[in-house]
């Protein structure tokens, strides 16, 4: 148990990887009892399709980001690490949160569900103050702001709103909350989060390892994807259609030239590779999202193209690299990360085409399949690694 409190991304890092590994088995057994023929398993009063979305963005992917943030937060800003009185308690909450929701999704049992969101929700509010607390100290020492820690945080804030409403929506089954659960968590989490870490690790990371490579990350960058992304969310929750399209449209245009602006033009190691095939999902995404609001053609498509495709590749090739990196191995993609990767790329290509045929069974059930069985292993191998000591006997 020790183990878990040597370093601020174990515990997170372990919630995150329980978390999306047992939601994608427990939705494949969803999938499966309803266009495959499969047993039924438990069901909650809330149908398991309108617990997927929240259950996946903030028992899936927000403790892997809570895992990484913790850990690179104090480092963006040339402050000493996280202690484990700082960062326990967020680890605590979100395993037990996760532990909670999974166990009351595959019993049944909507008491369990929502002590799992109340969970998680708590240990955000730790985790926002123990983060807020290191950009309060980085304000009071001269050094240059550091925009990055300060879209992170934003993320992170309206991500707590979302997870708000969706234990609100769990605890009073109010349908009413749960489009804000789901636009909040996937517009103001998850996007912003996964763009603004791009921003940082993309440029920093390829001008290390690639001859010859020019970085480029300016700030106003930052505050255009942001502008961007709130007129999005405006659009969405307002249901003004042409203002989202044209977010859609701005949003595409700027990923598809960072991401033009970031291709290595020379060798690159598959770290770097992975995170540049899956920030190209950004502006496929969005581009995808923009045709859906014109011509009405792609469904959940573009959310999953955005969701399994960028979030979920990009989530591969961060938390494998910072898996390796502090565990004392080499900073290269392991045989299951390059799985898991590739299973992303298939699951959104098959999720994709379930929403141009009106979310068609079998490709629904190809899509979970393909990213659950390919997920798996990785999950397994980096859960093993959390609760080792690091490989090279050093400390965290």
């Amino acid at each position: 148990m020790a183990t878990l409190f040597a370093a601020p991304h174990r515990m997170p890092f372990l919630a995150g990887t329980l978390g999306i590994s047992g939601l994608a088995l427990w939705w494949l057994t969803q999938i499966a009892a309803l266009h495959a023929g499969g047993p039924v398993p438990p069901q909650t009063i809330l149908p398991a399709s309108l617990l997927h979305g929240p259950a996946m963005i903030y028992a899936g992917f927000a403790p892997l980001i809570f895992g990484f943030l913790l850990t690179v937060f104090p480092r963006w800003m040339g402050q000493s690490d996280l202690g484990p009185s700082v960062f326990g308690p967020v680890g605590i909450a979100l395993l037990g949160g996760v532990t909670a929701l999974q166990a009351g999704l595959w019993t049944g049992l909507d008491r369990l569900v929502l002590g799992g969101f109340a969970a998680i929700a708590l240990g955000w509010l730790i985790a926002l103050a123990a983060l807020g607390a290191v950009l309060q100290r980085d304000a009071g020492s001269g050094r240059p702001r550091c925009w990055h820690a300060w879209s992170a945080l934003a993320a992170l804030a309206l991500g707590l709103a979302g997870i708000i409403a969706a234990t609100t929506f769990v605890a009073t089954g109010d349908a009413q909350f749960l489009p804000y659960a789901n636009r909040l968590g996937i517009g103001g989490l998850l996007l912003p989060v996964f763009l603004t870490v791009s921003h940082r690790m993309v440029p920093f990371f390829a001008a290390n390892v690639v001859e010859g490579y020019t970085r480029w990350r300016p700030d106003w960058l930052l505050a255009a994807l942001w502008l961007l992304l709130i007129t999005r969310f405006g659009g969405e929750i307002l249901a003004i259609e042409p203002l989202t399209t044209i977010a859609n449209v701005g949003l595409a245009g700027t990923t598809g030239v960072m991401c033009w602006r970031w291709w290595p033009r020379s060798t690159a190691p598959g770290l770097l590779l992975v995170l540049i095939w899956g920030f190209a999902w950004a502006p496929a995404g969005f581009a995808l999202a923009a045709i859906d609001g014109v011509f009405g053609l792609g469904g959940r498509g573009p959310d999953h193209a955005l969701l399994i495709g960028f979030a979920g590749s990009l989530m591969i090739a961060m938390v494998t690299r910072v898996t390796q990196g502090h565990s004392g191995r080499p900073l290269t993609m392991p045989i299951t990360a390059w799985i898991a990767f590739t299973a992303m790329q298939l699951a959104t290509a098959s999720r994709i085409i379930a929403a141009i045929y009106a979310e068609h069974g079998y490709w629904l059930l190809a899509a979970i399949t393909v990213f659950t069985l390919g997920l798996l292993p990785w999950a397994v191998r980096n859960g093993a690694i959390y609760l080792k000591p690091r490989r090279d006997g050093k400390a965290g």
